[in-house]
């Protein structure tokens, strides 16, 4: 018997009469509902894509991501599909000069018991797609979910369905057909724009520019070879520059190297979501004084997109659920609908991962129906103070990479150079001992499993 047979066979009987919803059939969607399946859960799953997509190319999973894969049993397909970089490289932005070097492969593994890998993205919801439906999950596309409609008295959930979808219609005669989905818990895991967000807000949730923008490139290997620019595909690494209000990141996945420029987007003349075509003319203006292995790259690709950086407008939201007494229906956001943030230091993934397996850990907990409500809680109380931290060292960073020229600049790269090894408050929080730790040691599991005992016993106590 596997392990996810013996979690449903020792499961109580009402998990596999809890029919949660999740909206959103991303990467933090479908591993919950990988792992909410091993606990015998209905799940299910629905997004409003037509077909599966993905913006850019490269994700980025360090040990803590990949601790939770392994907790879902997924990391073995993931790594047949992955590489894992040698080290994380930092380099000055003019003349390429190596800053520092993170070592990251054995050493990850050797420390955390776990890799630290990097992945193209359709290759990774892929696998998770895939997995999701072997463990059970029903997954409906071109559906969208209707929460500002919702009664929470009820069970229902309101959903538009496109006619390519083969479910029951409420009206056939156009294109956009109107349906219910019963639930007892909807789960939004579908990204910034979310809708169950700006429910819980109480107002429209518009995401804010950032006034920073990602351009994406793809080399093939062999082009990178003729480029005479083998030192960045072998031995695999992580390789990034850092510059006066940009800064540049580029990794080799299978079969192509995945380059990424974050710059102003002053210029941009207005926002919009998703990912439009660059021109060429438009990167060489910015990076024209940069490594010439940069202006290399820049000539050299394919595939050149770019996508704006946005933050939630609405970031005093005052919480991630909704589990009023008495109601019948209840509602958690999850992953980037809760807790987004910027792409610097490669943790946004892992943050959903890791909030995916503590949810995942504390239902799985669940003996009646009435721990539903106060799980939730829980769940908030575990991760928000944690994703918080880790988007304030992560916005602490982009600024402290792309700084201007200047002496803060200089400091900053003679403290790379000279403290060896590094110690706490590090330019690099990836490779300040402690904070290093601290992000890859986490335990979702472990973590929802103490809480909810801590919890039972406080109300016991109180009791």
């Amino acid at each position: 018997m596997t392990s996810s047979e013996q979690a449903a066979a020792s499961s109580p009987a009402f998990h596999s009469q809890y029919r949660v919803v999740i909206v959103g059939a991303g990467l933090v969607g479908l591993l919950l509902a990988i792992v909410l399946r091993r606990a015998d859960y209905h799940v299910v799953v629905i997004d409003k894509d037509s077909k599966l997509k993905e913006i850019g190319a490269g994700i980025i999973l360090p040990a803590n991501a990949c601790r939770a894969l392994a907790q879902a049993n997924v990391l073995d397909k993931v790594k047949s599909c992955a590489v894992a970089p040698n080290a994380w490289v930092s380099h000055s932005y003019q003349q390429g000069g190596i800053l520092s070097r993170m070592e990251l492969d054995p050493y990850i593994q050797d420390q955390y018991n776990v890799p630290f890998l990097v992945i193209h993205r359709p290759d990774l919801r892929r696998i998770l797609f895939e997995e999701a439906k072997a463990r059970g999950a029903c997954i409906h596309l071109a559906t969208t979910a209707d929460v500002h409609r919702t009664d929470f008295s009820d069970d229902l959930i309101h959903a538009t369905v496109t006619d390519d979808v083969e479910m029951v219609a409420r009206n056939p005669d156009d294109g956009r057909k109107e349906r219910t989905l019963q639930a007892d818990l909807v789960i939004a895991a579908e990204g910034q724009q979310s809708e169950a967000r700006a429910f819980l807000a109480g107002h429209s949730n518009q995401p804010l520019p950032t006034g920073k923008m990602v351009n994406r490139i793809l080399i093939g290997i062999d082009r990178m070879r003729e480029l005479g620019l083998e030192d960045l595909i072998d031995p695999p690494c992580i390789h990034v520059w850092l510059g006066p209000g940009s800064m540049a990141v580029g990794y080799l996945l299978k079969d192509v190297f995945n380059f990424v420029l974050v710059c102003s987007s002053e210029c941009e003349p207005e926002v919009y979501l998703g990912p439009r075509e660059v021109e060429k003319e438009e990167l060489r203006a910015v990076f024209q004084d940069w490594d010439p292995r940069i202006r290399s790259l820049v000539e050299n690709g394919h595939g050149y997109l770019k996508w704006l950086l946005l933050e939630n407008g609405d970031t005093a939201l005052s919480s991630w659920i909704h589990a009023a007494e008495g109601d019948k229906l209840k509602l958690a956001l999850i992953g980037d609908a809760a807790h987004a943030i910027g792409p610097y230091i490669g943790s946004g993934a892992a943050l959903g991962f890791e909030s995916a397996t503590v949810l995942g850990a504390l239902l799985e907990q669940a003996r009646q129906q009435s721990d539903i409500a106060p799980m939730l809680s829980v769940y908030e109380s575990l991760r928000r103070p944690r994703t918080d931290l880790v988007k304030r060292v992560t916005q602490k960073m982009g600024q402290e990479w792309m700084l201007p020229d200047g002496p803060l600049q200089a400091a900053r790269d003679r403290t790379f150079v000279e403290e060896v090894p590094p110690s706490q408050g590090y330019p690099n929080a990836l490779q300040d001992p402690f904070f290093q730790t601290w992000l890859y040691s986490f335990d979702g599991e472990q973590e929802a499993r103490e809480a909810w005992r801590l919890h039972r016993e406080d109300s016991v106590d109180c009791a």
